[in-house]
């Protein structure tokens, strides 16, 4: 499987997308971040794909860069 589609933007990725991600959660207070902050965010840079954005954060959850406890986002 290939981490960026020759067939997609690369600003929709799942690896720019976790980068987005990280870049949030770095400049965040408390090392966390909403659902509801992070979505209004990459909104604001037209991240809109909901496909995208799931594989990014599953991926960033399975190599343990990211944890969930309802409703934030935390770093690990």
């Amino acid at each position: 499987m290939a981490l960026i589609s020759k067939d997609e933007l690369l600003k929709d990725s799942m690896v720019s997308i976790g980068y987005h991600v990280l870049v949030l959660l770095e400049k965040a207070e408390g090392e966390r971040i909403s659902l509801a902050a992070l979505m209004n965010s990459l909104k604001k840079q037209q991240i809109t794909r909901y496909r995208p954005i799931m594989f990014a954060l599953i991926f960033l959850h399975s190599i343990g860069a990211i944890d969930f406890k309802a409703p934030y986002v935390y770093t690990l």
